[in-house]
């Protein structure tokens, strides 16, 4: 892991901002099974920012960098979460560990998981599918699992 990211371990979650394309400004895209990102998620502490993305130039295809993603996307638009039910819980908890597997970044604030998956909702039929350019974030590990389960050739991070 990098060191400007380990060094956001213990550090309160003070706010998230999602990036997604233009073109998605007028669509609501936070459902029950999932949010769906589109370009990136960041995540403000009070020691820093670190922001997640996807980056088919990694092995694992999805990065974790320190900094604000306003400054590595060139558009987009941009919501802040940390009002959000499902976000705000997690306002104001400590960052307890990071991990990065295949196609997924696992975020843990104390017994509470987040999971930042490579995948995209159907606005129609809101069916999940993976392996492509946007990011689902999964606030329930069973949520998690059965989109895994698609894909049983890749086993779950």
């Amino acid at each position: 892991m990098n060191a400007e990211i380990a060094a956001l371990i213990g550090q309160l979650l003070r706010e998230v901002v999602y990036y997604r394309p233009s073109a998605y400004e007028d669509c609501e895209l936070n459902g029950p099974a999932g949010h769906d990102v589109g370009q990136g998620v960041e995540l403000s502490f009070d020691g820093g920012h670190c922001f997640i993305t996807r980056d088919t130039t990694l092995e694992e295809e999805i990065r974790v960098q320190p900094g604000r993603l306003i400054d590595w996307l060139l558009s987009g638009s941009f919501e802040l979460m940390g009002s959000h039910a499902d976000w705000q819980p997690l306002i104001g908890r400590p960052l307890t560990a990071v991990q990065v597997g295949q196609n997924e970044v696992r975020l843990t604030f104390g017994m509470r998981e987040v999971f930042i998956v490579t995948a995209q909702i159907d606005q129609l039929s809101g069916q999940i599918g993976g392996r492509t350019d946007n990011l689902v974030v999964f606030f329930d590990a069973n949520q998690r699992q059965a989109f895994w389960q698609q894909y049983p050739e890749q086993s779950a991070p």
